[in-house]
């Protein structure tokens, strides 16, 4: 009489439908995955284009600002501010945001937000007209990237 002998494992017929239902479920799954990672950097680089407007728009307000103040040597001052040097308006930070104020109008206008740093110093004088140099940094929320813009006008000087 001839005995079998009890099986134990799978047989190569059962390993290759798992194998193939297992390719099956894993190419249904793929686009899904696909999906989300571009939606995450559809909207990190949606925020670093946002920035980067912010702090075009903020150089470019200051600098309009800076080429219609009739030319003077300024003093020295704090970096952080522009203080009386483009009378009416003040640039200043204002805890994360770039603010200019415009006498006698008490109110600020926002000019770009997530600011971390805000300088503006005056450099030497270059043909007779003071030279101001803004620089400007920017960080979107939830992100590590920066933004810094720089940027050197002379007053008094309109194209």
């Amino acid at each position: 009489m001839i005995r079998r002998a009890c099986q134990r494992g799978l047989t190569l017929l059962e390993m290759l439908l798992a194998l193939a239902a297992g390719a099956l479920l894993l190419s249904a799954a793929l686009p899904m995955l696909n999906l989300t990672m571009s939606a995450a950097t559809t909207a990190a680089t949606a925020d670093q284009v946002d920035v980067d407007r912010q702090a075009a728009f903020a150089i470019e307000r200051i600098a309009a600002i800076v080429r219609a103040t009739p030319p003077v040597i300024l003093a020295a001052q704090d970096s952080s501010t522009s203080g009386a040097w483009f009378k009416p308006s003040t640039f200043q930070l204002s805890g994360t945001q770039l603010v200019e104020q415009r006498d006698p109008d008490p109110a600020l206008h926002v000019l770009a937000d997530s600011v971390t740093d805000f300088s503006i110093t005056n450099l030497p004088v270059s043909d007779g007209r003071q030279l101001v140099q803004v620089s400007l940094t920017l960080a979107p929320k939830n992100s590590t990237a920066s933004t810094t813009v720089t940027s050197v006008m002379r007053m008094g000087w309109t194209q």
